[in-house]
């Protein structure tokens, strides 16, 4: 169950509880009457909040309840619009426009900010329990890697890597896309929200924006030992399947 207190400047605010497959959807409507500006309903178990505003996409935000972490879409345009996802600790990330963000801790915060509108989710969760990427406490599988996408671009930028180098940054990205099932992100989109939380996960400094970001967490899983022989291969079984190509 994903339950979501969501509110709408200072005026409007709600709750909904999500079960799996279900969703809540910020989108515009400008057949509202402007004396009810935002009207939310519950539609085969599902929340929608309309709002009467033009530069609202439609949708502008799609969360999906899922049976392990929930699932944010961004489909707002640009438009002025600031997207933001914050974990409880603090950490950020802004997807771009058509970009799909898994949320791996329950208290994360979405938000959606404009001049005139500010609309915030925050998700509470059961997450499954997720140590560090080395920590060694459970038995790495195929499985385990759904659990962080730390864990899994790792895995599969080790698998992919060829033994006196590393994958080439478009091959990872459209790989991590092909296995979490997303569009292909942007260049930066990726960087932002998936190789810098990764390489920062592992307790390193983050290289300069020229330096290659993909080397330092090949490096950082091979130096450690950190994904097995045997799950390695299993990566690559998985995503040969999946379609991937080579």
């Amino acid at each position: 169950m994903l339950h979501i207190a969501w509110s709408a400047g200072e005026q409007y605010a709600g709750e909904a509880s999500l079960e799996v497959g279900a969703t809540l959807v910020l989108a515009r409507r400008m057949n509202l009457p402007e004396q009810q500006p935002l009207v939310a309903e519950t539609i085969d178990g599902s929340t929608y909040v309309f709002v009467r505003l033009p530069y609202v996409s439609d949708p502008a935000l799609v969360v999906t309840a899922t049976g392990g972490q929930p699932v944010v879409y961004r489909g707002q345009r640009d438009n002025g619009a600031i997207v933001e996802l914050t974990t409880p600790s603090g950490g950020s990330s802004t997807p771009a426009p058509g970009q799909k963000v898994s949320l791996t801790r329950s208290g994360s915060r979405v938000e959606l900010r404009f001049p005139d509108l500010t609309f915030t989710a925050v998700l509470h969760f059961d997450a499954p329990a997720a140590p560090l990427p080395d920590s060694g406490t459970i038995q790495l599988d195929v499985n385990a890697l759904q659990q962080s996408d730390a864990w899994l671009v790792g895995a599969i930028a080790v698998a992919l890597s060829p033994d006196h180098g590393v994958v080439a940054h478009g091959d990872l990205k459209r790989a991590f896309a092909l296995w979490r099932g997303i569009e292909l992100p942007s260049d930066g989109g990726f960087d932002r929200n998936v190789l810098r939380p990764a390489i920062e996960s592992r307790g390193l400094e983050l290289p300069g924006p020229r330096l290659n970001k993909i080397v330092y967490l090949v490096e950082r899983c091979r130096r450690t030992s950190e994904f097995p022989a045997r799950l390695l291969d299993d990566v690559r079984t998985r995503l040969r399947a999946a379609g991937l190509d080579g």
